[in-house]
């Protein structure tokens, strides 16, 4: 009987895994063009100190390159992180947390890595120049941008909102003008939007409530101008408001207070006026509120529960009329009341908070008594 010819079914899979291994080991390499814009964006910018671009060198960007992450699979540069406050080992080998200053600016060859996740060029102090245009337009998988802490001037691109993708903008802490695009409602999956301490002018735009999945909205420290949209109102996932220390005029939404996820509005040092709507004291999630140092009047609605919890309750230096809510005695905590120079009149309620409070959170009223400011006559 004759024998059975052999199979051919292992050396087939053999060379079949050879392969895979040849493509995935090609796959993983640096590719030639992301290594050749990596080298442009180093020749940009300086660093003398922490020796960041030490590693950027030889062809394996990929495994060697500080901050350069790529993706497995294709060998394209996926991620670039340069934090100049970092903790790693590499640029604080002591253990003490490292401090960098980096100078120049953004090459618009960070265009080139058009398979970039994430772009992060945090707390440099030096970085200046404008940002690249072509970011909103050439990187199209972008989720991550993060350039705070620099000295970046000109405006944001005006086609942000082509960044599909983008769940995090943090352009904080530089010198950048102008308006905030319209375009930035587009962003469908922001999560994080950070402007604060810019020159930023113009108005909050008015659709900025199509941003559905938006929970912290930092937008203070700039130059705006005109009303709280109040499509702000419509963010059911907004956890944290900023608008503090700008121009905004007009009153505060009616809806603000039903966000239901809010926990901390920063309203301080603005133009506000109006009244403060009662259902803003009465959510149960806010914990922070500063209105101070605007021009908002009437009384302080008497709405306090025993579910409120204010670490920081801010209404001072207002045009605020009327008494001290004494329902404000039965709520769980309030940390530090303030409520000087208004207009309030009439007897400070006795019990908590007020039996720990000086009389500097109640000093400059029209005609206030009691607690703190002494006996009434």
């Amino acid at each position: 009987m004759a024998s059975p010819a052999p199979s051919l079914a292992a050396p087939l899979l053999a060379l079949a895994a050879l392969a895979l291994l040849a493509s995935a080991s090609a796959a993983a390499g640096c590719s030639a063009t992301d290594r050749d814009a990596l080298l442009a964006i180093r020749a940009a910018l300086s660093e003398a100190h922490l020796g960041v671009f030490s590693s950027w060198t030889g062809s394996e960007c990929c495994t060697n390159w500080y901050g350069v992450s790529c993706d497995p699979s294709t060998g394209r540069v996926a991620d670039l992180t340069l934090r100049g406050e970092a903790e790693d080992p590499v640029m604080a080998p002591a253990g003490r947390p490292a401090s960098g200053v980096m100078s120049g600016y953004i090459s618009d060859a960070v265009c080139r890595l058009d398979r970039l996740s994430s772009l992060i060029l945090a707390d440099w102090k030096q970085i200046s120049g404008a940002i690249p245009p072509c970011v909103a337009t050439s990187l199209p998988y972008l989720r991550i941008l993060e350039l705070p802490g620099n000295r970046l001037t000109g405006e944001i691109p005006q086609s942000i909102g082509s960044l599909s993708r983008l769940t995090v903008l943090n352009l904080a802490d530089n010198l950048i003008s102008g308006a905030i695009p319209s375009s930035i409602t587009s962003l469908a999956s922001l999560k994080h939007l950070d402007l604060t301490n810019n020159q930023l002018t113009g108005r909050i735009p008015a659709d900025v409530g199509s941003l559905a999945m938006l929970s912290r909205a930092l937008l203070g420290r700039n130059k705006l101008s005109g009303p709280i949209p109040t499509s702000v109102g419509s963010l059911t996932r907004l956890a944290d408001l900023d608008l503090a220390e700008n121009q905004l005029t007009g009153a505060i939404p009616d809806n603000l207070g039903s966000a239901h996820m809010l926990t901390s509005l920063y309203l301080g040092s603005n133009r506000i006026s109006g009244r403060i709507p009662a259902s803003l004291l009465q959510n149960k999630g806010v914990g922070i509120l500063n209105l101070s140092r605007n021009a908002v009047e009437g009384a302080i609605p008497d709405v306090f529960t025993a579910q409120s919890y204010f670490m920081v309750l801010d209404l001072s230096r207002n045009r605020l009329t009327g008494t001290v809510p004494r329902s404000l005695s039965a709520a769980a905590y309030v940390g530090h009341p303030a409520g000087s120079h208004n207009r309030l009149c009439g007897t400070i309620p006795t019990g908590p908070p007020f039996d720990h409070l000086d009389a500097a959170s109640f000093a400059s009223n029209s005609c206030l008594c009691g607690g703190p400011l002494g006996k009434c006559t």
